[in-house]
């Protein structure tokens, strides 16, 4: 997904900086709202768990609150 992402970014931009005299201050609205995109969906995909690449047996378990407080509670 990075590559994907940012190899496609870096070709437009690219394209965008060499004819960066031409297309003036509406080309580089338009270099902003598709940088704006890419980065809307990466915070996307960060936020699904689509780029965690960790197998589920090697995640550590994070324990919430309501977990910790119930097992200090507990009597033997």
């Amino acid at each position: 997904m990075f590559f994907v992402i940012f190899d496609v970014e870096a070709l437009f931009l690219y394209a965008w900086a060499v004819s960066i005299t031409e297309s003036g201050w509406l080309g580089f609205i338009e270099a902003s709202i598709f940088i704006l995109v890419l980065l809307v969906g990466l915070f996307y995909l960060v936020r699904i768990g689509a780029l965690n690449w960790t197998p589920e047996r090697s995640r550590r378990h994070v324990a919430k609150p309501s977990e910790i407080i119930k097992t200090k509670n507990r009597h033997p």
